[in-house]
Formats: C-alpha cells, structure tokens, sequence
C-alpha cells in the first residue's frame, strides 16, 4: 500500500516537473526569436542503417553554439567549456525538414526537442554496390530568424554488404573507450576534461574491432553497430574518437535524457539498449552477430536477454572485465546459462584475449592477431606520453 501511494505522487511531482521544463523551453525560444536573438541553425543528422528493404535515419535541429574543432593541444579548461556548450544546446522545436533519397522526397516535423526520426522505401536496382553508406540530403524548410541562410546537411545510411559474415554490435564506454564508469569522479573528469582526440580507447580495441570488420578471410566488410547509453550531446565526440582512432565506421545509437511525466530519464539504460539491439537484429534478420560488451553496467544481464529473444542469431559474446570480483560470480553464472544455449560468453581482460577466442571461432584471420598486438602495443605507449 505504501509503494502504491508513493507511485502516484512521485509521477504527480514529475509531470509537474516536466510541464515546467517544456514551459520554460517554449518561453526561453519564444523570446530569443522574438529579439532574434536565435544563433544560426544546425541539422545534426545522426548516422543510420537499412537494409534493401527501408532505411531509417534521425537527427536533431539545433543552435550552433560554436564548439570548434578538438585539437590535442587544447586545454582542461578550453575542453571543460565545449562540454557545457553539448550540454546546454538549444533545440529548434517542430521545424519542418524536407528530406530526399533515391529520388524520393518527404516532409517532418521535429519534435519539441529538435528530434526528427525518416523512413525510406529502398529500391534495391538503384543503389550503387560499391558503397555500404548512402546519402540523405537534409533541408530545414522553415525561416526561423531573420536573414537565415540555408541550412542543409547530408546524413548518411549504412546499408550493409550482402555477403557480410556476421554483425557486430558493441557497447562503447568501458568497451571500446576508456570512461571508467564504475568510479564516477575518474568518469566526470575524463567526460569533462579530455576530447575526442585525447580520450583512450582500451589497448588493441581498435585493431581487434577491425579485425572483426574484415572478417574470416580479410577482404568483407561485416557492419558495425554502437549501442550507448551515453546522451546524443556526445554524438559528436563518440563519432571524432572512432574516427581519430581508427575503429570501424558504424551507426551510433545513444540515448535521450531528459525528464518525462513518469521519470527522470526518458530512456532507462537496460530498455534503451534492448530497443536498439532489438531494431538491429530485426533489421537484419538473416545475419548473424557478435555482441561486445563490459561488466561494469548491465552488458551480461542484456545480452542473455537478446539470447532468449533471438536464439540462434548470437555467435558469441565479449565482455571487458572491468568491475570488482563480486560481479564476477554473477557474471559467470550468466556465462554457464548461456553455454547451455548454445552461446559462448568470454570473459576478458584485455583485448588480446578476445582475438585470441574469435580466431579460433573462426571471426578473423590468423595475420589480425598480430595487427592487434601491434595496436596495443601503440596504445599503450601513448597512454605513457
């Protein structure tokens, strides 16, 4: 009785909550545009993915609010400040945008955060095979502030190689980046005081998930997916660090914070991941995936679930081992389940680990081992400069 009591009234204090925040957000806009006092426009588009069937792709329109390009040689300070510039942004809400591929044209509307979401019938004849990334040509169709210039932008869509092998899909923070989640200081100061180019990735992450995208004999071209539940202010980053770093190109799907009616944040980490993981393998439901995680958060927890939701689309499952030994006993009981379904789930604590695994599985070629030795080794030297 007393839970149910406690229910209702934490969802009356949150949809208060969050009817004062669109106020303050409606007002806040209707002002600036008033004074036109609005900084010039933006289309985010946000990468995404198809098949020969449809294609989905989402962006956001916003306020340039001027964050200028990541150098290695900027400052905590300098670095600490385009944060809060991510942070702070200012969303144009319901603006229309014209989208256009393969010839096809459509309208949206935004959503009252700047969000839009497209979908697009694929014809097959027509797309060009020597590309796995097809463009979407973006045009914000509204004049908000006076003499605003054209604002376009071109999104891109992955629509993956038929004769792929498998998919990958991985998680990033404490997979791939280094973010030390489990320690929230260490993950506050290095979110707020690095940048896409001074943030690590884990040694030899990058030659492995390589390795992985070329696949058995060397020459495929097997899809990436990045599944985060990281906000999208830090789309730009993630995108700048796999770029700096070498690892493989491939649709980043983050995740709304904000406050709703019924909670804090609109997108729960372990229903936010599951969706996405869940639209992936619907997506493409004659390929098969690898799924790479750590056992810092829910990663194991997820990936069992994925398992029973889609037997026998799961080839094997990476976690980083990066929490304390209690977890491990948890971990390894997820571990045991899952060989009895058939999915062998490894637990690591480096990447050469893995690679050693998946060769023997058969997902990379024997050369890559050493490709991966020859990238941890580069990562580790510069983690001492």
């Amino acid at each position: 009785m007393e839970q149910s009591t406690k229910e209702p009234s934490l969802n009356r204090f949150l949809g208060l909550l969050s009817r004062a925040d669109d106020t303050l957000d409606r007002t806040k806009f209707a002002i600036k545009k008033r004074f036109n006092l609005i900084d010039p426009i933006v289309i985010m588009p946000y990468r995404g993915f198809g098949n020969q069937t449809e294609i989905k792709l989402s962006g956001r329109i916003l306020e340039d609010e001027g964050i200028t390009e990541a150098l290695n040689t900027d400052s905590k300070w300098r670095n600490m400040v385009s944060m809060f510039k991510r942070f702070n942004s200012d969303e144009i809400p319901f603006a229309n945008v014209q989208a256009t591929f393969q010839g096809q044209t459509q309208q949206v509307q935004a959503d009252d955060e700047g969000y839009f979401h497209l979908t697009f019938k694929v014809d097959p004849a027509a797309l060009n095979s020597s590309l796995l990334w097809h463009p979407v040509q973006l045009e914000l169709l509204d004049q908000i502030v006076e003499g605003q210039d054209e604002v376009e932008a071109v999104g891109e869509v992955l629509i993956p190689d038929r004769k792929s092998e498998f998919g990958v899909i991985s998680d990033i923070d404490d997979t791939v980046l280094i973010s030390e989640t489990t320690q929230l200081l260490k993950v506050i100061k290095l979110s707020v005081m690095e940048n896409a180019l001074t943030r690590m990735p884990f040694e030899g992450a990058a030659g492995f998930y390589r390795a992985l995208a070329k696949g058995k004999y060397g020459n495929y071209h097997n899809p990436f997916f990045y599944v985060s539940s990281s906000p999208w202010n830090l789309y730009d980053v993630l995108k700048d660090f796999f770029k700096s770093n070498n690892i493989p190109k491939g649709p980043i799907l983050l995740r709304d914070i904000g406050i709703s009616p019924t909670k804090f944040i609109k997108e729960k980490h372990n229903v936010h991941k599951l969706e996405k993981i869940r639209s992936i393998l619907d997506t493409y439901a004659d390929l098969k995936f690898v799924l790479i995680g750590d056992s810092g958060q829910h990663d194991p927890e997820i990936y069992q679930q994925v398992v029973h939701e889609y037997p026998n689309r799961i080839l094997v499952i990476y976690i980083r081992d990066v929490s304390q030994d209690p977890r491990d006993v948890q971990i390894d009981t997820i571990r045991d389940h899952l060989t009895g379904h058939g999915v062998p789930m490894v637990r690591c604590s480096n990447t050469e680990e893995a690679a050693q695994h998946a060769l023997k599985m058969g997902l990379i070629k024997a050369s890559s081992l050493r490709d991966v030795h020859q990238e941890k080794e580069k990562d580790e030297a510069q983690e001492e400069v």
